[in-house]
């Protein structure tokens, strides 16, 4: 027989604290799990936000959310950190996963040309003033142009995560014996007049013709109907790899000026060089191509491209060729092979259907190249316009190329 010690009976009640606290940090388990959505995510002891911080978390972190309370939650970093934030600034695991398929997606879209950032600017998930911020770059960020869209400026913010205990069900009351069940009282009836109450009233007819045209000989004030404001935001790649979307109106496509003088208030979408050419005076000069719009439009990307040359003889840039009053869309392909460059647009011709047009620039001349059905992912790139540029330019004759010589030679 084991004899029984005093000491056993002393650390018995510390060994079931113990027990008893160890049982009580463990926890009930996490409502779930969310990703931080800003680039920084301050972590807050209480859902005040004139609390003290008590952590930071990262963009892409993954967190656990233990608690919530209306729209605040308290998470858990991986680095054990605990704290309140607000539940808009979280993503959800399918937002992070469509947020890394979007940078998949913008590392194969070709560029339509480098844009510098004005001001700061933030990064959005998506097209929406309200959607999560991930990043925010800085003034004079050079940044890379893949896509465009435009949206309602009065979106609604996309739907956050709701994170809530599962509800116990009580167990149905017993009903005492004898007891009578009471119906419901019956709803209100419709008022007398709701035969009226349901038209729809009628909207006052406005005159708008001049004064001297109207009856009374007093001017009236006309109304323009205006369509809901809009927002025009651009898809960016940054150096990183990283993408997102930004308002356009910050960033500014970093064409040289002597060219983005000719805007005339058009924003440029676009540019691209389609050689170069040497000017004793003013060194290595540009060939350019640039897309160009007048005002916000969802219908389309631009509506007019125009070609620039520079006059080596002028020492000035002059246009080649010009098309407006157009409906295009990206991408806008351009290559220089030799002498030789290319481009190709993508614009709708008067049969409303969608068509790729090829051209070159051979010297100072713009050539059509011919044009073909317009297919996404089944169309021929814009490296093969110059190849077929080239061929062409074999085949012109000899009244052709003469004609190059002259250009080339009063030109100088």
């Amino acid at each position: 027989m084991v004899p029984f010690r005093s000491s056993s009976l002393f650390l018995l009640p510390f060994l079931l604290l113990f027990s008893s606290c160890s049982q009580d940090s463990v926890g009930p388990p996490p409502l779930g799990e969310a990703y931080a959505g800003p680039a920084s995510l301050p972590l807050r002891q209480d859902i005040s936000l004139r609390s003290a911080v008590s952590g930071m978390a990262k963009h892409g972190d993954r967190l656990e959310v233990l608690e919530a309370k209306r729209r605040f939650v308290k998470v858990k970093t991986p680095q054990g950190q605990l704290g309140w934030v607000d539940v808009r600034l979280l993503m959800s695991p399918e937002q992070m996963k469509g947020l890394r398929d979007l940078k998949e997606q913008a590392l194969k879209m070709p560029s339509e040309g480098t844009a510098v950032v004005l001001e700061a600017v933030n990064m959005h998930t998506e097209p929406n003033r309200l959607a999560p911020s991930f990043a925010q770059l800085a003034e004079k960020t050079a940044v890379q142009i893949v896509d465009r869209k435009v949206t309602l400026r009065s979106q609604s913010a996309p739907r956050s995560m709701s994170f809530s205990r599962r509800t116990v069900r009580r167990r149905p009351v017993k009903k005492k014996p004898g007891g009578v069940d009471i119906p419901p009282p019956a709803p209100p009836g419709p008022p007398a007049n709701w035969l009226a109450l349901s038209q729809t009233p009628k909207m006052e007819k406005v005159d708008e013709r001049p004064a001297s045209e109207s009856k009374d000989g007093k001017a009236f004030r006309s109304r323009k109907k205006e369509g809901p404001a809009s927002d025009d935001w651009s898809l960016v790649r940054v150096k990183n790899g990283s993408a997102g979307w930004v308002l356009s109106r910050m960033l500014n496509m970093a064409i040289p000026d002597d060219v983005a003088q000719y805007s005339e208030g058009r924003r440029i979408t676009s540019y691209f060089s389609l050689g170069q050419i040497n000017d004793e005076e003013n060194g290595m000069k540009d060939h350019w191509l640039w897309t160009t719009m007048a005002g916000v439009r969802s219908d389309c990307d631009f509506d007019s491209f125009r070609v620039f040359i520079w006059n080596r003889r002028r020492h000035r840039y002059e246009t080649a060729y010009m098309e407006k009053r157009l409906l295009g869309r990206y991408p806008v392909e351009a290559n220089i092979d030799g002498k030789v460059g290319s481009f190709a647009v993508i614009t709708e011709n008067d049969d409303g259907k969608w068509v790729r047009r090829t051209f070159a620039l051979e010297g100072y001349q713009v050539h059509k190249l011919g044009e073909e059905p317009y297919i996404p992912g089944e169309t021929p790139r814009a490296g093969q316009a110059a190849a077929q540029a080239g061929a062409k330019a074999e085949k012109r004759g000899w009244f052709s190329s003469i004609a190059q010589r002259l250009h080339k030679l009063f030109a100088k």
